[in-house]
């Protein structure tokens, strides 16, 4: 804690004065020191603002795992789910700003204040970043039913039935949501948006064919896909995803100007002090790329991130800026029907 000295002494002379003042700043130096050098001395919570088995829990759960083998850390994982990831991202930054508590992001944290009314949420002013995680795909996926065999026959079937055919999502906001949307609007489409509280809630409904398709985390589908209980149509990033090499990107397979590479980042609640997050940086950064993490994450089609904290800064700043407009257009046109 900083202290203001004004230089006057009272009762004990100028010499007892000085001394007083002298051991003060080291004794603060020390204790700023020790605070940065001592982190952590507890558990480490990790809030997921999505339901367990989603692409963001199991990233998750690979990272502590592994954070515990590098570092010495002893790290949680809770999972806050509601309004697709808003509630987790609020309750997270709402937490004490002392590296303790971290909020595992993507799209939803850039992407909530548009799409829910009154949210008082502003993640340029709630959290701040701490390293980029990784990056990956999502996948859209149909049930056994379905009558698409390929990306271009699903949407000559949502073309010809307008409003008819559904896509489940993990609520408004998240990323299952916005790269729906996006597959609508590059696509010219109408087609449902189903809301659930996150990919495992939905995943009965699509294997029982109750929803038609979703736009999903591809490390959670990829069990349902092997075993061919899901089919997959396409994957959203412009190349295709080595742990399925076979499956065309959106690009390939009849949108061609579509493109979307999922980011996950950590971030603590704004006011967490800089020497605690440079600590943090630096022993997710070596967990990131540690070998065992790193096979993990390609197992997983997963791109290993890392690098300073600013990194992770930009890209949700830089998708606040992409979305804002994209949403308040949906918005509008959805209004003007």
């Amino acid at each position: 804690m900083r202290r203001d000295l004004d230089g006057r002494v009272r009762g004990f002379g100028a010499l007892a004065g000085l001394i007083a003042v002298t051991v003060a700043l080291l004794a603060g130096g020390a204790a700023s020191a020790q605070t940065a050098d001592g982190f952590p001395r507890k558990n480490i919570r990790v809030v997921v603002p999505f339901a367990p088995g989603g692409a963001a829990d199991i990233m998750a759960r690979s990272l502590i795992q592994q954070a515990s083998v590098e570092t010495g850390w002893q790290l949680y994982v809770e999972n806050i789910s509601g309004a697709g990831g808003l509630v987790g991202a609020q309750a997270a930054a709402r937490s004490p700003a002392d590296g303790y508590t971290l909020l595992l992001c993507n799209i939803a944290c850039a992407a909530n204040q548009f799409v829910t009314e009154n949210t008082a949420w502003d993640p340029k002013t709630a959290i701040a970043p701490v390293i980029v995680v990784g990056n990956l795909p999502n996948i859209l996926v149909v049930g056994p039913s379905s009558g698409a065999k390929s990306l271009q026959e699903f949407l000559a079937l949502a073309r010809a039935k307008p409003g008819r055919l559904s896509m489940a999502s993990s609520g408004p906001g998240s990323s299952s949501y916005m790269t729906g949307e996006l597959l609508r609007v590059k696509a010219n489409v109408d087609i449902l948006d189903v809301p659930y509280r996150g990919s495992g809630a939905a995943m009965p409904d699509i294997l029982a064919g109750r929803v038609d398709s979703m736009v999903m985390g591809l490390p959670e589908s990829l069990p349902f896909i092997r075993d061919g209980k899901l089919k997959a149509l396409g994957v959203t990033s412009i190349e295709r995803a080595p742990s399925l090499p076979d499956v065309p990107t959106f690009a390939q397979a009849g949108v061609p100007d579509y493109a979307f590479l999922g980011w996950l980042s950590l971030f603590v609640p704004q006011k967490t002090p800089a020497a605690i997050v440079a600590v943090l940086n630096a022993g997710f950064d070596k967990t990131i790329k540690s070998p065992a993490l790193s096979k993990r994450f390609a197992e997983l089609s997963i791109q290993p991130g890392g690098g300073p904290a600013a990194t992770a800064g930009k890209l949700l700043n830089d998708d606040i800026d992409l979305w804002g407009p994209l949403i308040a257009s949906r918005k509008a046109h959805k209004a003007a029907k």
